[in-house]
């Protein structure tokens, strides 16, 4: 099976997975009361599942549009250790920052880890041209934080922990990807294919 068809059925996959999720979703979302009672998995799953959805498809087409512009150059293994390591970061920073927070669901923080660590990562490696991705990453979570860019709040409500994760996710990839080039330079090389 070729490259691209592999990354097709690879995406189509992922997809059903967040479809079949999302059925789970009470029994997934990062819930603090479940988690502090030994439901631990959450701290994963949360991510995985959406509030509806619009929730949903939104997360869906970002997912899409970051996988064919980042994860094609990555390994799997690398995703997968990375999307493990983020999601566990962003869950225990969500919890920890915010007190008040019950739960949280949705994917769009470890997207923003992914797109700040893989734009980093890439333009070390091969294309400068992904620290343009990791500017417009950057961009979009400071008009988020600042409210000059409303756009999730316009379509699905007033969720402010939408935007709080993105910049713990853009954040804890930045910093992330700081350090593996600080302390592991040259030991991951990009898949091509």
């Amino acid at each position: 099976m070729g490259a691209s068809r592999k990354r097709v059925l690879g995406s189509a996959v992922f997809v059903l997975c967040l479809l079949v999720f999302q059925n789970l979703s009470r029994a997934l979302e990062l819930d603090r009361q479940q988690v502090l009672s030994g439901e631990i998995w959450r701290i994963w799953t949360g991510h995985f599942v959406h509030t509806n959805g619009l929730h949903l498809s939104l997360n869906i087409a970002a997912a899409l549009v970051i996988y064919f512009g980042f994860f094609t150059r990555i390994k799997l293994g690398e995703l997968l250790a990375s999307g493990f390591v983020f999601t566990a970061l962003i869950s225990v920073a969500l919890l920890c920052i915010f007190p008040a927070l019950d739960w949280y669901n949705g994917l769009s923080g470890l997207l923003h880890a992914f797109a700040a660590y893989f734009s980093i990562r890439l333009a070390r490696d091969e294309a400068k041209v992904y620290w343009v991705g990791l500017g417009i990453v950057w961009l979009k979570v400071l008009g988020e934080t600042t409210g000059t860019n409303l756009v999730y709040e316009n379509f699905i409500g007033d969720m402010n922990v939408i935007t709080d994760a993105h910049l713990i996710g853009a954040f804890i990839g930045t910093i992330t990807a700081i350090i593996g080039v600080v302390f592991w330079r040259g030991t991951a090389q990009p898949e091509h294919g």
